[in-house]
């Protein structure tokens, strides 16, 4: 059978449902068994891989669970209907057949915005996670304009859940890197690590101090402020590496090894005396040390010493 001739009996299918929604003279609809039907033909539409169609659906089956007053329901069959119109939409662009003005990503984004509205106000980490569901669709579909916005909400939302608010600073300050906006990263990453180390220490924040504390001494080297308009805080990591013999006791305790100091140390003052004769040698001994983020920052700070 045809795409076309499956389509079609799939709206004959969907009409017939609606059609079943309409009262009739002293004849009640239905909802809940409509409901259900709208249910089996968005999982079949997901299954035939028609994910426009089962977006519709589950739109439908969204509004037959308000008329119920079924808020989990109706929220649960919003997010649905968004994340197949983000299918179609990530199939298009693959394809290289877009939609005529995005309109498969509008209607996604329509769906998420209806669902963060039927949420609690003590579910703020679901409309989180829906920030972010959106944000990593919009990178595969490389949308970024409206990514930092999406970023910035979930940032705002997360206000009360420590970890979630963590995570979501961390992703802020990598799409800014990614951007090459190193001013606006550094911010991040400055906030992200005052406030790790206003709260009790764990493994997994250690972790990510470490993380801040690398990120923001490449982005330093490659933004070479002027040393009076640094702050406090800036001025502290960079005499680090500069003045220090051996690594300091605040570093080991977050994992990093001496050798990788050494490194780091060496990179520092490479910089700082724009001395370019062993920056090679450095990119290669501390790849070892970096994540794939950190990778791309070397690589900036050193074509710019080059």
């Amino acid at each position: 059978m045809s795409a076309e001739s499956t389509g079609s009996a799939i709206l004959d299918q969907y009409r017939s449902i609606s059609n079943k929604l309409k009262r009739r003279f002293l004849r009640k609809p239905n909802v809940t068994e409509a409901c259900e039907s709208f249910t089996v033909l968005g999982q079949h539409c997901e299954k035939e891989e028609l994910p426009t169609y089962a977006g519709l659906c589950w739109i439908a089956a969204a509004q037959c669970e308000g008329s119920l007053a079924n808020i989990p329901g109706e929220t649960a069959c919003l997010r649905r209907s968004a994340q197949q119109f983000l299918a179609s939409e990530i199939k298009s662009v693959s394809l290289g057949c877009p939609t005529p003005s995005n309109e498969n990503l509008s209607a996604a984004l329509s769906c998420y915005a209806h669902a963060t509205t039927r949420y609690p106000e003590n579910s703020q980490i679901l409309a989180v996670n829906i920030h972010l569901e959106i944000v990593e669709a919009l990178k595969k579909l490389k949308y970024t304009d409206k990514v930092e916005m999406y970023l910035k909400n979930a940032v705002k939302l997360s206000d009360n859940s420590l970890e979630m608010h963590l995570y979501c600073l961390e992703n802020l300050g990598g799409f800014y890197i990614s951007c090459g906006d190193y001013v606006s990263a550094l911010d991040i990453f400055t906030e992200l690590a005052n406030l790790i180390e206003s709260t009790p220490s764990n493994a997994a924040r250690r972790d990510i101090l470490l993380m801040c504390e690398i990120n923001r001494v490449l982005m330093l080297l490659i933004l070479r402020p002027v040393p009076q308009s640094l702050s406090v805080d800036l001025t502290r990591i960079l005499e680090k590496y500069t003045w220090n013999q051996k690594i300091d006791k605040s570093l080991s305790q977050l994992g990093m090894s001496d050798a990788f100091f050494l490194l780091l140390q060496s990179l520092v003052l490479t910089c700082q005396a724009n001395d370019v004769t062993c920056t090679a040698h450095l990119e290669n001994e501390l790849w070892q040390f970096l994540n794939a983020q950190q990778k791309d920052l070397l690589r900036v700070l050193l074509q710019i010493y080059k």
